[in-house]
C-alpha cells in the first residue's frame, strides 16, 4: 500500500512551473572562464559528474511541477516520494549520490579548537578577495576571465567557490561567494574531500518538505539548492522521458531561468529557442524533456 498522496488523483494543481535558482549556463559560465588544464582539474574533482552532464537536458520548470504536486506523505525526514505512472519513485540520499557523483557521506563535526591567538587571526576572506566586504559569484567569474587573479590554485578556489555558491547551494538569482566556504577553502584538500553532496541533499529536501498544500498551489514554486536533481532521477527511472531533438525542427526549451533577483511566485516566459537552418553544419545531439509527452 502506497503512503498517501499530497494531493487526490485527478485534483493536482495545473501550475506553471518550479522556479529553480540554478541556471543551466552557469557551469559552462564557469568552465570558459578557466584555462583548459584547470577545466581538467575540475573534471576530476566530485563535481565532475555533474559538470559532464551537459549532454542532458536543461531542468524543465513545467516538469518539475508535473512532478512535485504528485509527491507521497512519507515520514522519513530526508526522503521524498513521488507518484508517476502509479509506480512511486524514490528520491533518496543513494539516488542522489547516483546521478550527481557527488561525495554524500556524512558531515563530519566541527573541530573546534582554541586560537592561541584570536585577535592576530586573519580571516582568509582577505586573502582570496581583499578589501571586497562581499563578492558576488558573477563578480568572482569575471575576475577569473580577465585573468585579474593569475595564481593556478587561487583561480581554482574561486571556480570550486562559485560552483557550491552558484550551481549546488544557490538561495537566489544572483548568488554571492558564502562566507564559511571560503574559511574551509583555507585546506584546499579538505574542502573537495567535503560531503558537498548531503549539504545540497539536505537543503534540497528540506525545501520541498517545507512546502505545504497552499504553496504548490501556485502558479510558480520556487525551491532552493540543485534542483535538477529530480530531474536526473527521473531520467535514470524513466528513460523514456528523456527525448532526443531533431536539428530540423524548431525546439522549444522550458527551463526555470530568471533574471529576477527574488524569488516569489511569479510567473515566466517560456523561452523559445529556434533550430539553425537546413544549410547549417550538423549539430551535436540534443535532449530535451517534454512534459506534454510526460503526461
Amino acid at each position: 500500500q502506497l503512503p498517501e498522496r499530497m494531493f487526490a488523483a485527478g485534483e493536482e494543481p495545473v501550475g506553471e512551473r518550479v522556479n529553480t535558482y540554478h541556471k543551466p549556463k552557469r557551469i559552462e559560465s564557469i568552465l570558459d572562464a578557466l584555462e583548459p588544464e584547470e577545466v581538467d582539474f575540475m573534471r576530476k574533482t566530485t563535481f565532475g559528474k555533474i559538470i559532464s552532464q551537459a549532454e542532458n537536458p536543461s531542468f524543465s520548470g513545467s516538469f518539475g511541477q508535473f512532478v512535485i504536486v504528485r509527491i507521497l506523505r512519507v515520514k522519513k525526514k530526508y526522503e521524498i516520494w513521488f507518484l508517476f505512472a502509479g509506480k512511486p519513485i524514490r528520491m533518496s540520499l543513494h539516488e542522489f549520490a547516483h546521478v550527481t557523483g557527488l561525495n554524500c557521506r556524512k558531515i563530519p563535526k566541527k573541530n573546534i579548537k582554541r586560537k592561541k591567538n584570536p585577535i592576530n587571526e586573519k580571516l582568509y576572506w582577505g586573502e582570496l578577495f581583499g578589501s571586497l566586504k562581499f563578492c558576488a559569484v558573477d563578480t568572482a567569474i569575471e575576475m577569473l576571465k580577465k585573468r585579474t587573479v593569475k595564481d593556478r590554485e587561487m583561480r581554482l578556489k574561486y571556480a570550486c567557490l562559485a560552483f557550491t555558491s552558484w550551481v549546488l547551494l544557490p538561495t537566489s538569482h544572483s548568488p554571492r561567494i558564502i562566507t564559511e566556504h571560503v574559511e574551509m577553502i583555507r585546506d584546499f584538500d579538505e574542502f573537495l574531500k567535503y560531503p558537498w553532496g548531503r549539504v545540497t541533499f539536505e537543503m534540497l529536501v528540506t525545501g520541498i518538505k517545507k512546502k505545504d498544500e497552499m504553496s504548490l498551489a501556485q502558479s510558480s514554486v520556487a525551491l532552493p539548492g540543485f534542483v535538477d536533481a529530480i530531474q536526473l532521477v527521473f531520467m535514470a527511472a524513466v528513460p523514456q522521458i528523456k527525448e532526443v531533438v531533431t536539428p530540423v525542427e524548431p525546439v522549444v526549451v522550458i527551463d526555470s531561468d530568471s533574471d529576477s533577483d527574488s524569488g516569489d511566485s511569479e510567473s515566466l516566459a517560456d523561452k523559445v529557442e529556434m533550430s539553425k537552418p537546413p544549410n547549417a553544419p550538423p549539430a551535436s545531439v540534443r535532449y530535451c524533456v517534454n512534459p506534454a509527452h510526460v503526461r
